[in-house]
């Protein structure tokens, strides 16, 4: 059986609209994952910065692997729009509210911690 995570969304720091989970983190910034269901997976996308920003960046692709060889829970990569993005996977069977949230709140302040330290900003 398959859990509906719209069902685990519920808190004060989170707003669901469509497929996107919009988490509210200290300092006043926000950060958007994406849900994707891909059969007894939930896979969870949140952008870290814009192709044209991942662009700017001297040695990105060494950096992101610094940065995955050091990181539990969310793997970063860029995707094929050129976008710095950070992804993880949840298996669906035995998914508990718990977990989805930890998972949910984990890859949301992962992306937005490493999108200030490339910007030092909040973007949209």
């Amino acid at each position: 059986m398959s859990a509906d995570w719209k069902k685990f969304c519920r808190g004060k720091d989170l707003d669901v609209e469509g497929e996107d989970i919009t988490v509210r983190l200290s300092g006043d910034r926000l950060h958007r994952v994406s849900v994707h269901e891909e059969g007894e997976v939930y896979r969870l996308v949140s952008v870290v910065v814009r192709a044209a920003i991942a662009q700017e960046v001297d040695n990105l692709a060494v950096d992101v692997w610094l940065r995955n060889f050091g990181t539990e829970l969310v793997g970063f990569k860029l995707d094929n729009r050129g976008r710095l993005v950070g992804e993880t996977w949840i298996p669906k069977p035995g998914l508990s509210n718990q977990e989805f949230m930890t998972y949910v709140r984990t890859i949301a302040a992962e992306c937005d911690r490493y999108e200030y330290q490339l910007t030092g900003s909040d973007a949209p």
